[in-house]
């Protein structure tokens, strides 16, 4: 499976409604998987997910934890990050001449 390890896996049990399983079963059979291997892709999906939600929460929590001081500071360097970067260009021709080694 690509993007997983070859990390040992552990056996567990669990239980789960029936209806869910049947879903699991549903998907492994129509993508080729195992059981396991449809239900920790699941998993493996919820999971970066909620580590998304998560960052985007601490993301929003710091900036609403920002002072007036260091929101005015953060917006000076957000603007001149923003006209600085109207300078770059992306589509330039490298310069023509030997470079010297």
């Amino acid at each position: 499976m690509i993007g997983m390890t070859t990390a040992r896996k552990v056996k567990i049990s669990v239980s789960i409604d029936p209806s869910l399983l049947g879903a699991v079963d549903r998907y492994a059979a129509r993508v080729g998987v195992t059981r396991s291997a449809a239900m920790e892709r699941w998993l493996s999906q919820i999971s970066r997910q909620e580590n998304l939600n998560r960052l985007e929460d601490e993301t929003a929590a710091y900036y609403e934890a920002l002072t007036e001081s260091e929101r005015k500071d953060d917006n000076s360097w957000a603007t001149a990050a923003s006209v600085e970067s109207r300078k770059l260009q992306f589509d330039e021709q490298p310069p023509s001449g030997r470079r010297r080694k």
